[in-house]
């Protein structure tokens, strides 16, 4: 085989391969979507209710099991024939009208959203695996909870006039602003808060954590708030 020809046959072998290979930019995306759908937390779908209280029950797959959650708490984790009961717990008569669910250090996270029939409210708790026994409660001052954001050992929720960060481990807050359906003034230039009903997902910048509100009335504005200190540092 001549030098010309040699060539042109390794071109072509190469050109082949590359057409095999999926790019680097191809992969990466599913990296990262794998990657933030592990963090993130999901809807547990709503199913007929198996009692009069409540509206309904609620089913997700998890980690090999199926779960089923009535809307007072009472809920059982199946595999094959092998089943383990359980109890979120609620305070008095609550029941629950949505829930989130999400997978942290093999243990399970709910965000519950919680109705006693003249008000609402919310519970975040960690259940241990592969007990079911619950790690810790934390009760969530306010409902229109929004999906919550993890970073590590950071949990950031949202409700009405309401952010935070909790810690995982604990299950305490590290900070919280629960005032903002009042017109109270941020720490730095007086800015007037307003009303924040709802908001969407927050968002990671740097040093802070974005709480954009969802549109109301074409309105829509960023709550920027230090990560660390929970210090509010200007709006959006």
């Amino acid at each position: 085989m001549t030098r010309t020809k040699l060539a042109a046959a390794l071109a072509l072998s190469a050109a082949f391969a590359l057409c095999l290979a999926p790019s680097a930019a191809a992969r990466a995306p599913q990296g990262d979507a794998a990657s933030n759908h592990a963090k993130g937390f999901r809807q547990a779908r709503q199913v007929r209710a198996e009692s009069r209280q409540g509206s309904a029950a609620f089913e997700f797959e998890a980690g090999g099991f199926s779960y089923h959650i009535a809307a007072n708490g009472n809920g059982r984790r199946t595999k094959g024939n092998k089943t383990r009961r359980f109890n979120l717990r609620f305070d008095g008569p609550d029941f629950m009208e949505g829930l989130r669910f999400a997978v942290y250090e093999g243990d399970l996270l709910f965000a519950c959203e919680l109705n006693d029939g003249e008000a609402a409210g919310g519970l975040v708790v960690r259940l241990e695996q592969p007990s079911m026994r619950a790690l810790w409660r934390q009760p969530v001052p306010t409902f229109n909870l929004g999906e919550p954001l993890r970073e590590g050992h950071n949990l950031y929720l949202t409700g009405l006039g309401f952010v935070a960060r909790l810690d995982l481990r604990t299950g305490e807050y590290v900070w919280q602003h629960d005032a903002l359906t009042k017109d109270v003034d941020a720490p730095r230039g007086g800015v007037s808060l307003g009303d924040f009903n709802s908001f969407e997902t927050p968002e990671l910048a740097g040093e802070t954590v974005l709480f954009r509100e969802r549109p109301v009335y074409n309105r829509r504005r960023t709550l920027v708030v230090n990560k660390k200190t929970g210090e509010i540092i200007r709006i959006e």
